[in-house]
């Protein structure tokens, strides 16, 4: 069953039970005021009779006493013993209330009653000193109303709710119409895989907000499609190089293990036939060593490509981390690997962060200080918090980065001129940035005393009650 059918069942139900509801009090209303007329009705007949000094009526059909005379209704007096001793046409039944009346035990009483297939309301009030008087009144003509008013309401409720359903059915084709619109244009994208389609749909309401958020979906998506290309594209380029380097050194290495696998010599020429050049010790070295290098640089481009592409809800939810401790952690570590001097200033602080990926973005601000600083120079590694922030800066003391420069060092793959030469892939600044946006924070080379590049990570410090005051000395 389509929405737009299940929309108009549902405005039909409930139109059908606010009818029914409304009819049912209406009902109500009208039959409890029409037993309230004949109510009152019997009420003055009492005093009628009352008023009369006590004549009463003949038989029904015999002209008694003028004016005096209720004609509508039908009049019975009950002894106290319960003995009917006057009736104007048939015996209405004698309840137990109407005795209680008849022997003064109770003031009036109110009851229906049927007497011959005739449905009657009758009053019973007491009569001195003979017992009780009971006047009846046929409910024909409530009964009549009421039903009549009930088949009326009916007929109107049928036609409310199926004018109601029609009309919801038609509401709801009109409501629906943008969703379908959605539904083509997702429908669209995903046969063609072409995301520049956005939903053209001006509107302040929900389904407004819906195609709005729709667009901005294939916007992210094509954003998305364009940064992986770009990734693909830049990275086959990337792979190229080492590749070739590699492949090129393959085949010398190849054909000077060929040379050395010369046929003896020509007894009549002296020679080798088809000999070759073969390589010395040195420059096999050197090839295996270029080999070696490129490989390393193939292994640690595949590392930061599979950190860019990892999903970061794979790496675990964020947690609350001392900040300080990552980064001694990671100082420590170069300072073993590559034998430089680090000089570390840590002010107590805590981010929450994912751990992997904070050790990664610090690991790569000093590897990239490593790489730019000359022999003997000294890194300085910071840690200060300003106001929400913690702060990690890194400085060296290489030859700096153009202001030009400052902001293409964090996309992927860029590389200044001057450091083509220098091992590395283009992705270290690109994933400290990748991990600040991620954490929500931000990453930028920022203005240095004297020579050298000084580039900062900065983090949401965690919430607590017990974090030091700021520092941004």
């Amino acid at each position: 069953m389509s929405f737009r059918t299940r929309l108009g069942l549902l405005v039909a139900a409930s139109v059908a039970v606010g009818v029914l509801a409304v009819s049912g009090v209406a009902l109500w209303i009208a039959r409890a005021e029409a037993r309230s007329a004949l109510d009152r009705k019997l009420d003055d007949r009492v005093a009628v009779l009352v008023a009369s000094g006590g004549r009463l009526p003949e038989r029904r059909g015999v002209q008694f006493f003028g004016r005096f005379v209720p004609r509508d209704v039908l009049v019975q007096i009950v002894a106290s013993n319960g003995a009917v001793v006057y009736a104007s046409d048939e015996v209405l039944p004698v309840a137990p209330a109407d005795l209680a009346v008849a022997n003064g035990r109770a003031r009036r009483h109110r009851t229906d009653v049927s007497a011959d297939g005739v449905r009657l309301r009758v009053l019973t009030v007491p009569v001195a000193p003979v017992g009780a008087l009971m006047v009846a009144s046929p409910l024909d003509e409530v009964d009549a109303n009421v039903a009549g008013l009930r088949n009326a309401l009916a007929v109107v409720a049928a036609i409310g709710v199926a004018g109601a359903g029609l009309l919801g059915f038609l509401v709801a084709g009109r409501a629906i119409r943008p969703v379908r619109r959605l539904t083509d244009a997702a429908r669209n994208v995903a046969q063609t895989q072409d995301l520049n389609q956005p939903i053209e749909l001006e509107r302040d309401d929900e389904l407004g907000e819906l195609a709005r958020s729709f667009n901005a979906m294939l916007e992210a998506l094509a954003l998305s499609r364009a940064q992986q290309h770009r990734l693909i594209t830049d990275a086959g380029h990337e792979l190229r190089t080492p590749l070739t380097s590699i492949r090129t050194n393959i085949e010398l290495l190849a054909r000077a293990e060929q040379a050395a696998a010369q046929p003896p010599l020509d007894d009549e020429s002296g020679e080798r036939p088809g000999a070759q050049p073969g390589l010395d010790p040195d420059e096999r070295r050197q090839m295996l060593d270029d080999v070696l290098f490129e490989l390393d640089q193939l292994t640690d481009l595949m590392a930061e490509l599979i950190d860019l592409a990892t999903d970061q809800r794979s790496l675990g939810e964020p947690t609350v981390i001392e900040l300080p401790e990552i980064v001694a952690a990671v100082a420590d570590r170069h300072r073993r690997r590559a034998g430089v001097e680090i000089v570390t200033s840590l002010t107590p602080c805590r981010v929450e962060a994912n751990v992997a990926l904070a050790e990664r973005a610090v690991s790569n601000l000093v590897d990239n200080a490593v790489k730019w600083s000359p022999p003997g120079e000294l890194i300085e590694i910071s840690v200060v918090r300003d106001v929400d922030q913690a702060i990690v800066r890194v400085r060296d003391r290489g030859p700096g980065i153009d202001p030009g420069l400052r902001q293409l060092v964090f996309e992927r793959f860029f590389r200044a001129p001057e450091a083509r030469a220098l091992a590395g892939s283009g992705l270290g600044l690109s994933i400290v940035d990748y991990v600040a946006h991620t954490h929500g924070g931000s990453a930028a080379v920022v203005e240095t005393d004297g020579p050298g590049t000084t580039v900062e990570l900065r983090l949401p410090l965690a919430p607590g009650p017990d974090s030091p005051p700021a520092d941004t000395d």
